[in-house]
């Protein structure tokens, strides 16, 4: 999908030069060298491949990022203008364009985006396994233990999601699983490829608050499991899935416990809504596994 928005000479090197598997993050942005991000750590692109050297890389300009917005919307800015009110454009294949620019805005209401100057392509993977550092701590026979995953951004929390999902099903759990995926980073739309098992349902493109409601309703799920609790509202729609004796495997930035104590809009939450939690960093590289913790913040230990 990369090639279908990027020019010949980026693809091209992307394509030959640096190993896929372990991009993560492009870095485009006006009059600045373009940076990539491997295995958690920045490099400029340059004609060979990767730089330290900034004298090599290989610099942006308006017109390169204004051909990768339009190609990124199919030539139909009006058609993805809902996405780019929200900042990105979503691909296909679950690559997704985080857009900076100028905002315009009517009766206090972001009504579009123009004259981008920087574009994030952050390139989704799945890691099989990853999850089971913390699977047995999360699933046990007594079934599924309310579970949030932090992480600070870029440090695998949806890679973790996936593979999470994804061995459910490969160990025999037979559970209606509800992906609400806000942003279609978990799942990564019709043609990703990414698999998540044989018990998952999907609901993309809408609020957390909607898709709750909409997957409580209509799919009778045994699980929710969502990207990127942010405020009092997301917070709100995980105890009306408590109230309905569903439960939720979730996601939130936060570096650290105390971090994560300091949100105000995690104190909403009733005490001890969240059974476990699994701390996750960039200290060696992305989903790099810090530990679980139970419901007092007190950390697991593993003999």
């Amino acid at each position: 999908m990369l090639q279908e928005v990027l020019s010949e000479q980026l693809s091209n090197i992307i394509n030959y030069k640096i190993a896929f598997s372990e991009l993560s993050e492009i870095r485009i942005r006006k009059e600045k060298p373009i940076v990539v991000f491997i295995k958690g750590q920045p490099y400029y692109i340059c004609e060979k491949g990767l730089t330290c050297n900034i004298n090599n890389a290989i610099f942006a300009n308006k017109e390169m990022i204004d051909d990768i917005v339009y190609k990124a919307s199919d030539f139909s800015i009006y058609s993805v203008n809902e996405q780019i009110k929200q900042g990105f454009i979503m691909l296909e294949n679950g690559v997704r364009i985080g857009l900076c620019g100028s905002v315009v805005t009517e009766n206090n209401q972001i009504k579009t985006m123009i004259n981008w100057t920087s574009l994030n392509i952050r390139i989704p993977h799945q890691i099989k396994n990853m999850s089971l550092c913390a699977f047995d701590d999360i699933v046990s026979e007594n079934g599924i233990k309310n579970t949030l995953i932090i992480s600070p951004p870029g440090a695998g929390k949806t890679t973790f999601l996936r593979d999470f999902v994804y061995q459910l099903s490969e160990n025999n759990y037979c559970l209606n699983v509800c992906v609400i995926d806000e942003r279609g980073e978990i799942a990564g739309g019709d043609n990703s490829g990414i698999n998540l098992g044989h018990f998952c349902d999907v609901i993309s493109y809408c609020s957390k608050k909607q898709g709750f409601n909409q997957c409580i309703r209509s799919m009778n799920p045994s699980l929710i499991v969502t990207d990127e609790i942010g405020n009092e509202e997301d917070c709100n729609s995980l105890i009306d899935a408590m109230n309905c004796g569903v439960k939720v495997v979730a996601t939130i930035h936060a570096s650290s416990i105390e971090e994560l104590k300091r949100k105000n809009f995690f104190e909403k939450l009733p005490q001890y809504y969240f059974e476990r939690y699994v701390l996750l960093s960039n200290r060696e590289g992305p989903g790099t596994y810090e530990g679980t913790y139970n419901e007092k913040f007190a950390k697991i230990v593993k003999w």
